[in-house]
């Protein structure tokens, strides 16, 4: 073999290992690409799950908190009731203490009296075969102290029997009021500590969504949440709205061929299933307080506001904006505790973020009737009502139908 058939055959060696050791590179390098997309798989499925754990924990959280506040307003008002009944019960006592120790000075003076008079008495007169008017007289005046006096005896038994009764009913009433005010004290610890609890989750899971396209992804989530949600409400509610709907075009055909006059069920249900009609700026607001977003403003990435948020007292009363029935009343992620009414034509008004609700599923409702109270359940970090109308299942801007 020459000298340069040798040096070829060297250097195709070298070249084949060089390929082998790049071969044994990309492969290592494809397993570690793939290792570590595994990796990240289990990171995320990991992170969902506990996303959803944090969205169920907030949604017990704010239930509770919900529950703890009716029992709490409950407690208040029985304790307002009793704290009346203890003081009505204490002048009543005292009224009956005065009058006591007036009946006991009468009594006193006609005891005095009577001794007074010395050791004749009625019963001696009677028999001493005297028969003078004087004896008469005197007899007669016994007859009339000891008559007084038996009086006086059972009034006196009779207020200190009421006084005795009314002073048992107070210890009633006051251990009563104690226990209650324990029981205030216990739910109220309990409330700030599921409060406390809340606003841990919150943190928890705004760290789980820093990432922009994380909370889009969410956001995306819970509005179609929302749409099924609605759906589901109106699908189940379906035969009530089709009878109402009947009753009502009856009743419009009697008043057509008649001077009918509606009672006050029939005019509740032309109302219920009339819509809510063209925006024309005639509903009060659902809540007072100032508009924190505007429909169609931007809410993250492509996705806008489909309701307005606005900014009110925690623990207002909200008011229907129109005569309605409640076709959803529930707990929804992003929304917190959520009112929906339906008005009838495919009209829809919805209100959510609330603390509680004040109405269930079923329940007619009147324009101005308060069905929730004002709070920021769905994780919110302030009080405010997110409020929307729907058309055919369309959000429509609420401010055109809003004076």
């Amino acid at each position: 073999m020459s000298i340069y058939r040798k040096i070829e055959v060297i250097v195709l060696i070298g070249l084949m290992n060089v390929s082998f050791l790049y071969a044994a590179d990309d492969n290592q390098l494809l397993q570690s690409l793939r290792h570590s997309i595994e990796e990240q798989e289990k990171r995320l499925v990991q992170q969902k799950k506990e996303r959803t754990e944090l969205v169920n924990d907030l949604k017990e959280q704010e239930t509770e908190i919900a529950k703890l506040l009716t029992s709490i307003e409950k407690n208040d008002l029985s304790l307002k009731k009793l704290d009346q009944d203890i003081n009505k019960l204490v002048k009543q006592i005292d009224l009956l203490t005065v009058k006591q120790k007036q009946q006991r000075i009468v009594l006193a003076k006609q005891l005095e009296s009577a001794f007074k008079i010395g050791n004749a008495t009625g019963f001696e007169l009677v028999f001493s075969g005297e028969k003078s008017e004087r004896n008469e007289r005197i007899i007669a005046y016994f007859s009339y102290i000891n008559n007084a006096r038996q009086q006086q005896i059972a009034e006196l038994e009779d207020t200190q029997t009421q006084l005795a009764d009314k002073k048992q009913q107070l210890q009633k009433k006051q251990e009563t009021h104690q226990t209650l005010q324990s029981k205030q004290k216990k739910q109220q610890a309990r409330l700030e500590k599921n409060r406390q609890n809340r606003k841990k989750t919150i943190s928890s899971l705004e760290l789980s969504m820093q990432a922009n396209q994380q909370k889009l992804a969410d956001l995306r989530n819970n509005e179609a949440k929302l749409q099924a949600k609605i759906a589901q409400a109106e699908k189940e509610n379906r035969r009530i709205a089709e009878e109402e709907a009947k009753q009502a075009k009856h009743i419009a055909e009697k008043q057509k061929n008649t001077s009918y006059t509606l009672n006050q069920d029939e005019r509740a249900l032309m109302a219920r299933v009339s819509g809510i009609g063209k925006p024309q700026h005639q509903f009060s607001w659902p809540v007072s307080g100032s508009v924190a977003h505007r429909f169609g403003e931007s809410l993250q990435g492509e996705l806008h506001w489909k309701g307005i948020v606005i900014n009110a007292q925690d623990g207002a009363q909200v008011r229907a904006v129109a005569d309605g029935r409640v076709i959803l009343a529930s707990w929804l992620q992003g929304y917190g505790f959520v009112v929906a009414l339906e008005h009838g034509k495919g009209d829809m008004s919805l209100y959510g973020y609330n603390q509680r609700m004040l109405v269930e599923v079923g329940d007619k409702i009147q324009s101005g009737q308060a069905i929730a109270l004002v709070g920021s359940s769905g994780g919110q970090n302030v009080p405010a009502l997110y409020f929307e109308i729907r058309r055919d299942g369309k959000a429509l801007d609420p401010s055109g139908w809003l004076k």
